[in-house]
């Protein structure tokens, strides 16, 4: 079921401004979803043209972020990289199958994307917490 989670995120980003908008549809997601789900974006921005440093910054951050609410809740995040690149292939495959969807909203996905990209921890916190 993690596709359309992944497909949500991405219209997330280009709708609501973020891809932690997601949970409020969906209070089951995992936290290993959600580093899908955090790479899914990234790769989306990536397939949009945004720069090496901006997609690293980026995934810092959800890295961050994450593996700090994994520590919190004792929960483990071993597969992160794994997880985020499945993602972010993911991602990027999404994007590339929906052209129409990034021509009309590329700008909104990347103005989410940068917003995420620097995301503070409360508001991530407060997501996953739904």
């Amino acid at each position: 079921m993690i596709l359309p989670k992944l497909s949500a995120a991405i219209l997330s980003m280009a709708m609501l401004g973020s891809a932690y908008a997601v949970p409020a549809r969906d209070a089951d997601t995992t936290l290993d979803q959600w580093v899908l789900i955090s790479g899914a974006t990234n790769g989306a921005a990536d397939a949009l043209g945004v720069s090496e440093d901006d997609l690293d910054e980026h995934r810092n951050t959800a890295r961050s972020h994450l593996m700090r609410y994994a520590a919190e809740h004792g929960l483990s995040m071993g597969r992160f990289d794994a997880l985020f690149e499945l993602g972010a292939s993911e991602g990027r495959r999404l994007l590339s199958d929906r052209s129409a969807l990034a021509r009309a909203k590329g700008q909104s996905l990347i103005d989410g994307f940068q917003r995420d990209k620097n995301i503070g921890y409360e508001s991530v916190k407060d997501a996953l917490d739904v």
